[in-house]
């Protein structure tokens, strides 16, 4: 009898959910489905809700509502629960550089729900967090953009693009706001009365953001997941293609075991490699993307990215080449190996006769891709 009275607590619960999650109301028939009861019981359980438990419920055409703004269902997190809130706060540490109040509190209420372990991990998490200075312009421009945004009202912004000598005065309606660990920054997909088009703005990048009285409606067929869809990252610039990318034998594991896009296909080489097949736009984002594995990764598709990376790859051997160049030439004798006690030159008390210094074993060379990357 015991655990039927913690089963329909638990159910009650579920349909307190269910009705406060359905501002328009839902029918009887579709708590029950959610629920796995009958609609008799559902019946028994709206009629509980209203007469134990004093929830002011609306009954209308068949459907079933929460009176709106009257009522705030408590909040109770399963363990896989309370672990995404653990997850999303080491993931907001990692995506910012700079620390944000808003994000602190945020997470303290929701770890007061949790259990100890979880709790005291956030609280660690939060704490690191605050070691961060805090971006006032950017913290400000978040909360004008979000009202703005929730509230469907244009935005006056002062906007410094990466490359020009000034800022300049824009006039968007915020279509969404995206987050980017890639970056490490937060932006605005805004459709700009200056361009005349749908643009993304880098937050950090806004001087000014005031609102307006202005008001404007994202059109139905705008979905942000669509619009991003694309890209790797939030440089929403060009057409998708088919790119193909060639990872190492060394880290073919790695390519295995990530998924860095939804449209990837990988399949393995007939080398020990692994070659990862994505539909992306070619953008300075993912051109950063194959930099970063070094000699690792190949690009065997297009054309165009792999001329790209090419191109970038040569400028940065250029720029060490000219910087080696300058350094003033270095006697033989004078070479250091990592690992071994300087090797001392003509006139000095101690020598290496060339036998010796032949005899000893090669200098450990350095991994072509960040250490990270190749981690258990």
């Amino acid at each position: 009898m015991e655990l039927e009275g913690h089963d329909r607590t638990a159910r009650l619960l579920h349909v307190l959910y269910i009705l406060n999650s359905n501002t328009h109301g839902v029918t009887p028939r579709k708590i029950a489905a959610q629920c796995g009861v009958t609609v008799r019981t559902t019946y028994r359980d709206l009629d509980a809700l209203q007469r134990y438990l004093k929830i002011p419920i609306w009954a209308q055409g068949g459907l079933w509502g929460i009176e709106p703004g009257s009522f705030l269902p408590p909040v109770n997190f399963s363990l896989p629960e309370a672990m995404a809130i653990y997850m999303s706060a080491r993931l907001l540490l990692a995506q910012s550089s700079v620390y944000n109040p808003n994000i602190e509190t945020t997470f303290r209420k929701l770890s007061a729900v949790l259990d100890a372990p979880l709790r005291e991990e956030i609280r660690r998490t939060l704490e690191w967090m605050k070691r961060r200075k805090p971006d006032e312009s950017a913290m400000h421009a978040l909360d004008v953009l979000t009202r703005c945004w929730t509230q469907r009202r244009q935005a006056r912004i002062r906007y410094w693009t990466l490359g020009q000598e000034y800022a300049v005065e824009r006039v968007i309606e915020p279509y969404f706001i995206q987050p980017s660990a890639l970056s490490r920054g937060t932006y605005v997909i805004a459709f700009c009365h200056y361009r005349k088009d749908v643009r993304v703005f880098r937050l950090e990048r806004i001087q000014q953001a005031l609102p307006l009285e202005e008001s404007y409606e994202i059109p139905e067929s705008f979905d942000a997941n669509v619009y991003l869809q694309p890209y790797l990252g939030v440089t929403a610039t060009g057409e998708p293609q088919t790119v193909k990318l060639r990872f190492h034998p060394d880290i073919a594991r790695i390519a295995q075991e990530t998924v860095w896009h939804d449209s990837q296909v990988t399949a393995p080489g007939m080398d020990g490699s692994t070659i990862v097949t994505m539909q992306l736009a070619v953008t300075t984002d993912l051109v950063s993307f194959v930099l970063g594995w070094g000699e690792m990764v190949e690009v065997l598709a297009p054309v165009s990215l792999r001329r790209r990376v090419m191109v970038a790859a040569r400028k940065v051997h250029d720029m060490y080449e000219e910087q080696e160049a300058a350094q003033p030439p270095h006697l033989p004798h004078y070479v250091t190996r990592m690992g071994h006690r300087p090797i001392r030159g003509p006139g000095d008390e101690e020598t290496v006769p060339d036998e010796e210094l032949e005899a000893l074993p090669p200098p450990r060379e350095l991994d072509g891709v960040q250490a990270e990357m190749f981690g258990d």
